[in-house]
């Protein structure tokens, strides 16, 4: 359900640029809403603070790929089946950028090592790992966020009688 209501609020946000912002407040309060959703339907299950972070977790993880996947693919078809050179020209001149900041600030110091890592900024595969790795570092404090929120959530709905 979580990546399913991100999915589509991603797609809206396409035509409709405002539809970002509920975008973003559906990712801090979805591990909450999907926990208390869960409990509702299932009355019997036994909700804790470690049931919760499990949730929230899963439901971080179903809303990342939800919407890397259809950011992915509308990048995808912007560039090689619309040739829409606005939004893709954009991202590339901001990373363009971004790496010759980078290359620059690494090029004027005089360590061995601060001159090899400004040479490889020069490297496509190097960029794109860079990339990557900010990509999945991003999942990571999502998950943890999400898990800490769903943990927060569990432990208020243990603490309640449930009838």
């Amino acid at each position: 359900m979580a990546g399913g209501v991100s999915a589509g609020l991603s797609m809206l946000s396409f035509a409709l640029a405002p539809v970002s912002l509920l975008s973003l407040c559906w990712f801090l309060s979805a591990p909450i809403v999907v926990l208390g959703i869960y409990s509702s339907r299932f009355r019997q299950t036994q909700i804790t603070a470690a049931f919760g972070a499990r949730l929230g977790a899963l439901s971080a993880l179903a809303i990342f790929f939800a919407t890397a996947t259809l950011n992915t693919i509308a990048l995808v078809l912007e560039r090689f089946v619309f040739h829409s050179t606005v939004a893709v020209a954009d991202i590339d001149s901001q990373l363009n950028k971004m790496f010759d900041q980078l290359h620059t600030n690494f090029a004027a110091q005089s360590q061995q090592a601060a001159k090899l890592v400004a040479d490889m900024l020069a490297v496509p595969e190097y960029r794109a790992g860079i990339l990557l790795a900010s990509i999945f570092f991003c999942l990571l404090l999502y998950l943890a966020y999400a898990a800490t929120a769903g943990a927060f959530a569990g432990y208020l709905r243990s603490r309640s009688p449930r009838p």
